[in-house]
């Protein structure tokens, strides 16, 4: 697999899609609609322009917006002609139904955005995800399915707004020299040090060192506040964007390993009597994360902190990781039910290279001791 030709790189995901919207002329007075299920820095990026982000309900399946119930909020959360453009999350790396949802996008003119900063390499009918849409935004962070320590790239499949991305990223400067070199050495830090019974003390470290202004963490504390930083609008450093260039030109090695992985978890997770992902047929899935409902969501995770268990906690909010002033970025507790509720239930497991299958076997084993199946509630039945 190679590298797009249209990849335009920004210093992180964030940062491509506020260049996407202010390309697109989306500012005040203007609605996006997005899931109510991801992170602060999305709804921020709208927010930044001026614009109004519209939160939507996903379904407890795929945990991606729930296409069969946007019609029956039209009028209510979102207007026709203010609406501007739809974000296409697609969670986990599973691609959302994107058949129906660019109908409907295209039923009422929307610019239709992937964020497909989890779905590197998913497929949707057999296209990957990120060409279906007008414009995708995809992240190269420490998490995500490449990683050039912190990153991002826009890829823009219509061709004037291509233009417009590209005028503005050439006028965002590079970053400094020296956050380079820091990225650079995080970088080298995180590959030689990385392992997942050392995630929790590894976490721990860098957040200690970023509080401190000793490392560049994901999200500075005005984007916690849902503050523009002073250095948002970067360009990628060459160092960074010669990475990417060489690992999304090798990326089947990676795509097979979480193909593996993948199976083993599906595998030990019917072992233990663990709900799998109902994938959609018309999906072929690379997952970043496999995720994995649980009724006891902060138990689990303070077990898997003592016992040394690599477990992810995404989402702890509809807007990650805000725990509370959910106000800031738009969101009215209550509008996503769902995604609320799959907040405080799902944890995941990673799928990278780092997974051994011995390791995959202990981490699906704790959670055979310690997790607690999920109760059927409303919430799923009405979303089912």
């Amino acid at each position: 697999m190679t590298a797009p030709p249209t990849i335009i790189p920004f210093f992180k995901g964030r940062v491509a899609l506020h260049a996407i919207l202010r390309a697109a002329g989306i500012g005040p007075g203007d609605q996006v609609l997005l899931p109510g299920y991801t992170c602060v820095v999305v709804p921020n990026a709208i927010q930044y322009t001026g614009a109004t982000p519209v939160f939507l309900d996903i379904e407890n399946q795929t945990y991606n917006l729930d296409s069969t119930r946007l019609e029956s909020h039209k009028g209510q959360t979102w207007v026709p002609g203010k609406a501007r453009a739809l974000i296409i999350q697609h969670t986990y790396g599973i691609p959302a139904d994107v058949e129906r949802l660019l109908a409907f996008a295209r039923k009422y003119e929307l610019l239709v955005i992937e964020d497909s900063c989890h779905a590197l390499s998913s497929t949707w009918q057999g296209k990957p995800v990120g060409s279906w849409g007008d414009a995708a935004f995809f992240s190269s962070q420490w998490s995500k399915p490449v990683t050039t320590g912190l990153g991002g790239w826009a890829q823009i499949n219509d061709p004037e707004l291509r233009a417009q991305v590209l005028q503005i990223q050439n006028e965002y400067p590079a970053p400094p020299m020296l956050k380079a070199l820091i990225l650079e050495i995080q970088f080298l830090a995180y590959n030689a040090l990385s392992s997942p019974r050392l995630y929790w003390l590894i976490q721990s470290l860098y957040r200690t060192l970023g509080a401190m202004g000793l490392a560049i963490g994901s999200s500075s504390l005005e984007e916690l506040a849902c503050a523009l930083p002073q250095d948002y609008q970067l360009g990628m450093h060459r160092l960074q964007s010669r990475r990417l260039r060489q690992l999304l030109n090798n990326l089947d090695h990676h795509i097979e390993i979480r193909r593996r992985n993948k199976s083993i978890i599906e595998q030990e997770l019917v072992r233990h009597n663990l709900p799998t992902v109902k994938q959609p047929s018309e999906t072929d899935v690379v997952f970043l994360r496999y995720p994995v409902p649980v009724a006891n969501k902060e138990e689990v995770l303070t077990a898997a902190r003592k016992e040394r268990v690599q477990l992810g906690d995404w989402f702890l909010s509809p807007i990650h990781p805000n725990l509370e002033k959910w106000e800031l970025a738009g969101y009215r507790p209550g509008t996503c039910p769902v995604a609320e509720q799959a907040s405080r239930e799902v944890i995941n497991i990673p799928t990278d290279h780092r997974f051994s299958e011995a390791e995959i076997r202990r981490t699906v084993n704790f959670l055979g001791r310690v997790a607690r199946p999920r109760p059927r509630s409303s919430c799923q039945e009405s979303s089912s």
